[in-house]
C-alpha cells in the first residue's frame, strides 16, 4: 500500500510532516511517498533511523502556499506537491493522497486530478466530532458553501457508508443540522432536504438535529452545507481551546486548585486525549474515485501519522468502491421513474 504525502504542506512542514511519515511507516507498515523538494525532504529524513522503512521521495519543485487562491494555484503550479501527489493517485502509483496544506488547494487538486466518482455531484469533507458516546461524523465541513437537497442526500449516503465501514456502526443514524428539531424548522434547503431524506429507503434518517444536541451523541451522521458545517466545527474547536485556557488560568490562581489538578492529572490527561483532534487525523474528501485526506494546517507529527492511518483504513475498507455502489443504487429509483415516463 502506497500513500502519497504532501511533505511541503502545513504550518509545521516539512519537519512535522516527515516525522509523522516516519512514525506511520514504522507503525502501520505502509509505503509513504514524500512529495516535495528533494533536498529539503532528504535533509529531514537524515534526522531519523529509517532502515527498513519505505519512504521514497517524489520530486515536486513548487508549493501551493496557504494564502494563494486554490483553483488558480493548482492550475498554475503543475509541479506543486499537491498536484504531483494527486497525479500519483490518478495513475494508481499511490492509493491515497494526504496533505496538511492549503485546504482549498487540496480540494481543487483532488477534484481536478483524481476525479469524482461517477454520479457524485459534489464531493464533501467529512470529519469525526467527539461526543459523549464516541464520535459523530459531520459533512460537509467546507468543500461546498452552497448545496441543493440532492447533494445532502448524497452526503448522507456517503456518511452512512463511512460510519458503517470505519466506525463499525451497523445502522448509522442520519440527521440534518437545523435550528429546531421539528419537521418544518429551518431554511428552505433544510425543509426540502428533510422531505428528500425521509423518502430515501437506504438511509436511517431521524430528522433534524440542533447544534447543541450533537455533542450528546444523538446522531451518527450529521449532514449540512459546507458553510454551516465549517462554522460549527471551527466554533466548537475554538470553544474547547478557550475552556482549556480558562481552566489553566484559574487553577494557577489557587494553591488548593493546583493540588486538586495534581491529584486529577490522570483523569485530565484522558480528557485531553478524548478531545484532541490530532487522533482523528483529518477530514476525508468523500466522493472522489480515490482517497484524499485533508489534515489540519497546524498538524503535528501525531496528527500527520493519524491522517495516514485514516487513509490506510479507508483503503482497506474500499470506501470509494462502496460509495460508487451506493450512488448507483441511489440513482436507480430515478432511472425507473424516467423509464416509466
Amino acid at each position: 500500500m502506497n500513500i502519497a504525502l504532501d511533505a511541503m504542506g502545513g504550518d509545521h512542514a516539512p519537519e512535522a510532516i516527515v516525522a509523522g511519515a516516519v512514525e506511520a511507516a514504522r507503525i502501520y507498515g505502509v509505503t509513504v511517498s514524500l512529495v516535495g523538494k528533494p533536498d529539503v525532504v532528504a535533509a529531514e529524513l537524515k534526522k531519523y533511523n529509517v532502515r527498513g522503512l519505505d519512504l521514497p521521495i517524489v520530486p515536486a519543485t513548487q508549493v501551493i502556499e496557504m494564502d494563494e487562491k486554490p483553483a488558480a494555484a493548482v492550475r498554475a503550479k503543475s509541479d506543486s506537491s499537491m498536484v504531483v501527489g494527486c497525479k500519483l493517485v490518478k495513475s494508481n502509483a499511490a492509493q491515497a493522497f494526504v496533505s496538511a496544506g492549503n485546504t482549498g488547494g487540496a480540494l481543487a487538486a483532488g477534484i481536478l486530478h483524481v476525479g469524482r466518482i461517477q454520479g457524485i455531484s459534489r464531493p464533501a469533507l467529512i470529519c469525526p466530532f467527539p461526543t459523549l458516546h464516541g464520535v459523530c461524523l459531520i459533512l460537509d465541513i467546507g468543500a461546498n458553501a452552497d448545496v441543493r437537497p440532492e447533494h445532502l442526500q448524497q452526503f448522507a449516503m456517503m456518511g452512512t457508508i463511512y460510519a458503517r465501514e470505519l466506525l463499525g456502526v451497523e445502522q448509522p443514524t442520519v440527521r440534518i443540522l437545523s435550528n429546531g428539531e421539528e419537521a418544518g424548522k429551518g431554511n428552505q434547503l433544510v425543509i426540502d432536504s428533510f422531505k428528500l431524506l425521509e423518502k430515501t429507503p437506504s438511509l436511517r434518517f431521524e430528522g433534524n438535529i440542533e447544534s447543541k444536541e450533537i455533542p450528546a451523541g444523538l446522531a451518527d451522521v450529521v449532514v449540512t452545507d459546507g458553510f454551516t458545517g465549517n462554522i460549527f466545527v471551527k466554533t466548537a474547536e475554538t470553544t474547547a481551546r478557550l475552556m482549556s485556557q480558562v481552566m489553566r488560568e484559574e487553577i494557577k490562581k489557587s494553591p488548593v486548585a493546583l493540588l486538586g489538578a495534581l491529584l486529577s492529572r490522570g483523569a485530565m490527561g484522558r480528557v485531553r486525549e478524548r478531545m484532541d483532534d490530532s487522533h482523528y487525523g483529518g477530514a476525508v474528501l468523500l466522493g472522489l474515485s480515490s482517497l484524499v485526506v485533508v489534515a489540519h494546517g497546524r498538524s503535528n507529527s501525531l496528527a500527520v501519522r493519524h491522517a495516514i492511518r485514516v487513509a490506510k483504513q479507508a483503503i482497506e475498507h474500499e470506501v470509494p468502491a462502496k460509495i460508487q455502489r451506493g450512488i448507483a443504487a441511489l440513482a436507480q429509483p430515478d432511472e425507473r421513474a424516467e423509464a416509466a415516463r
